[in-house]
């Protein structure tokens, strides 16, 4: 499965840089990487799920190769109006919004926000409970590999991301009520994916998140924290299971 890149100027002034892999025709799938990663992280995932659906990968602002915010403004609020105005320039009506850790976030934001254009939502090692101890973590390690040469834990280049992101991290969509009620504004069918070995994301928070609107949650094994590098196979056959659900 070949990949397309481009970059797209969006509404907010930035550019983004784009990958897309599977048909032009498929039916969309927009995929949005955690923080510190990229397009890149998915990659695998991407290859192991069936051409018929349409990946698109934005890189977030401040990451990979798309544009960094120049104020280093990387609220939740303002990926989100990236996103939309990318949406717009697509074409694309409505899709399926997935993202993981951070981008997990914006894709709540997004569907809470955007519910006529949320066919579906999977939020990947992140939902609706804020875990103090999780995002503690979270803070730990993005301070660390600020401070340190890139160590290649997977077979993936490190992405490039602009430091300032980690200001971001204590305040990131708010609280749990907030969360909450974006995921019923969603209105839509939901995923959540959880690595089996997740410091982040205890099973009874994923658990919790989707028995708020009747979702399903799935467990990827072999996989912490970040499941689309630990484990894409098992990733990808979370998510067509639920593609496939949306047919039913």
């Amino acid at each position: 499965m070949n990949d397309r890149k481009t970059k797209i100027a969006v509404a907010t002034g930035l550019s983004l840089h784009v990958t897309e892999w599977g048909a032009v025709d498929g039916f969309p799938i927009l995929i949005l990487h955690g923080g510190g990663h990229d397009a890149t992280c998915w990659a695998e995932v991407c290859h192991s799920l069936p051409d018929k659906y349409r990946c698109i990968l934005p890189d977030a602002r401040g990451h990979g190769q798309s544009d960094w915010s120049e104020s280093g403004d990387y609220s939740c609020q303002s990926q989100v109006e990236d996103l939309i105005s990318l949406l717009e320039i697509l074409e694309i009506d409505q899709c399926v919004i997935a993202g993981h850790s951070m981008g997990g976030l914006n894709a709540l934001l997004l569907a809470g926000s955007c519910p006529e254009r949320t066919a579906g939502l999977i939020l990947v090692d992140v939902g609706t409970e804020t875990q103090d101890t999780g995002m503690k973590r979270v803070r730990e390690a993005r301070e660390k590999r600020a401070k340190s040469a890139p160590v290649r834990q997977y077979d993936v280049t490190p992405a490039k991301s602009d430091a300032r992101l980690a200001e971001h991290v204590p305040t990131y969509l708010g609280d749990s009520q907030y969360r909450r009620e974006l995921l019923k504004k969603a209105d839509a069918p939901l995923l959540v994916i959880r690595g089996q070995r997740s410091g982040i994301m205890p099973l009874e928070s994923a658990q919790a998140t989707a028995d708020l609107v009747g979702g399903m949650v799935r467990e990827v094994p072999n996989s912490g924290h970040a499941v689309s590098l630990a484990n894409p196979v098992a990733t990808a056959g979370a998510i067509e299971e639920f593609l496939d659900s949306l047919n039913e």
